[in-house]
């Protein structure tokens, strides 16, 4: 009989030493594994605290996040997407935690750890979970949580594991019987965390749900300088021309390369800033221009800001949800395979119930609003995991007209990580 357990995030992305805790013994053999860690737990109890490379955890991260995203625009035909990198590593490091041996060195490579240890990994995360919480002037909050199925969990969830989610990502374990009072108890708390931006992110638990584990993030922020002129126009998108609300404005952040051009706006606090990308080629679909933006051209791109001239730019107003119901093909794509293999997956840092689990589906949700008073964003990631057996004077002028299909990016402009990706190819 199967057991299903779903672990989901919901995104609306000096650090305790993580580790990776009851990893068994008898676990799955694994075969051309790269090394089976072996972490000093009682470190996260001492309270000893982990350090990392900054800089080689953020181009990690950079680079997992524009491949992720290039394989999911190359498929996405001239739809609008967004995904959130962070909300599905966020997920990914809930799954990371209770992973040993081949199933954990594929997780952490994929998730841009491949110069990191895992507990680096899982330290960079936790820190970047921090200062999002402690960000000033926007609303943008992460909270953890972890419903676990009495009747088939029990007391067997690996303690080590549940301290380990406490102290490094606040996550509490709520045990009860699932059924109708448990999905209403986690939609609600969803609905709450996310600023009744994502009201539902699971429509059943049936009786061999074994748990279910919860990230969740909400961004609400209002511009740093809000639009004042609004226009009538015409966004002229892959599937015909459309009538838009287009917000105007002159500001001085330009980039440029030989690939696109764009503009970039900051949110109250300076924090996080809103990036538009424009192909030069004036035919461009979006998705097809993004597939082919690796971590080079994003790195090129952010490097070429320039505040030398006065950028006239033009950016519709828009909102749209996106989804992606079979996000396990790309977990796959990203070199994550031991874990979605029933008999190789080795996940018993989590619990070990006598069953092999292992990653069955995963889901993805986004939903994103853009006008003149700032942006609100929010993502749901679900992972079910089965058991079986300053410059003055006269200036330039540069233009960014976004009245064609176009990128974007919410960035976290301190660290120079996407939290959002996106594209428009239809208003």
């Amino acid at each position: 009989m199967k057991r299903t357990k779903i672990i989901t995030s919901v995104l609306a992305g000096s650090v305790l030493l993580g580790g990776l805790a009851g990893c068994s013994g008898s676990a799955p053999a694994k075969n051309n594994a790269k090394y089976e860690p072996e972490v000093n737990y009682a470190a996260v109890k001492e309270g000893t605290y982990q350090s990392f490379d900054q800089k080689k955890a953020q181009e990690g991260y950079n680079e997992y996040a524009m491949t992720l995203f290039s394989k999911v625009a190359s498929d996405s035909g001239d739809r609008n997407v967004m995904i959130s990198p962070a909300s599905i590593m966020f997920a990914l490091d809930l799954l990371d935690a209770g992973a040993c041996k081949n199933t954990l060195a594929e997780i952490n490579k994929a998730i841009g750890g491949g110069d990191l240890t895992p507990e680096q990994q899982q330290a960079f995360a936790s820190d970047w979970m921090k200062s999002i919480n402690s960000s000033e002037k926007v609303k943008f909050n992460v909270a953890n949580a972890i419903w676990s199925n009495k009747k088939i969990i029990g007391d067997d969830m690996n303690k080590d594991y549940i301290e380990y989610v406490d102290k490094l990502f606040d996550a509490k374990v709520k045990s009860m019987d699932f059924g109708a009072n448990a999905v209403n108890d986690i939609n609600g708390w969803v609905n709450e965390k996310t600023l009744g931006m994502i009201n539902e992110i699971v429509d059943e638990l049936d009786s061999i749900t074994a748990a279910v584990l919860v990230n969740a993030i909400a961004f609400e922020g209002a511009w740093q300088d809000q639009y004042e002129i609004t226009k009538d126009g015409t966004f002229k998108g892959t599937a015909g021309d459309s009538d838009a609300k287009f917000l105007s404005e002159t500001s001085s952040l330009y980039y440029e390369t030989d690939k696109a051009i764009g503009f970039s706006k900051y949110y109250e606090g300076g924090q996080y800033m809103f990036v538009a990308i424009l192909p030069k080629d004036e035919t461009a679909d979006a998705n097809k221009f993004m597939s082919d933006f690796t971590a080079e051209d994003y790195s090129k791109f952010m490097g070429s800001v320039t505040g030398n001239y006065d950028v006239d730019s033009l950016i519709p107003k828009f909102s749209y949800d996106y989804e992606d119901l079979d996000f396990i093909k790309r977990l796959k794509a990203l070199g994550i395979e031991d874990a979605c293999d029933s008999v190789k997956a080795d996940l018993t840092g989590i619990a070990n119930i006598g069953e092999n689990l292992y990653v069955a589906k995963a889901i993805h949700k986004t939903h994103i609003e853009v006008d003149e008073n700032g942006t609100k964003a929010a993502a749901a990631t679900a992972i079910a995991v089965d058991a079986e057996g300053a410059f003055f004077g006269e200036k330039e002028t540069r233009s960014v007209i976004c009245d064609r299909p176009f990128a974007y990016m919410i960035v976290d402009a301190e660290r120079n990580m996407p939290v959002f990706v996106g594209t428009v190819n239809n208003i």
